[in-house]
């Protein structure tokens, strides 16, 4: 069953759901949650540069720029 949810709508529950493992410190899933949902839920391509700045955030331990990836889609 398709989601009733509008593009808004998965974006809040998308970046909800990458700022609760990142709290959690799980930065490389919270990336990886990220990445994922906008993959799926894109109806436009986004540079490769995009998710390679939060998975090398996350690879590096910067929270603060994992912070700025999950936070930077609108």
């Amino acid at each position: 069953m398709p989601s009733m949810l509008t593009r808004e709508e998965r974006l809040i529950r998308s970046k909800e759901a990458a700022l609760a493992l990142l709290g959690a410190g799980r930065m490389r899933e919270a990336v990886s949650s990220m990445m994922t949902d906008i993959l799926e839920g894109s109806n436009s391509a986004l540079p490769h540069e995009v998710h390679a700045f939060g998975i090398c955030a996350a690879a590096a331990g910067d929270t603060r720029a994992v912070r700025e990836y999950i936070e930077g889609f609108v």
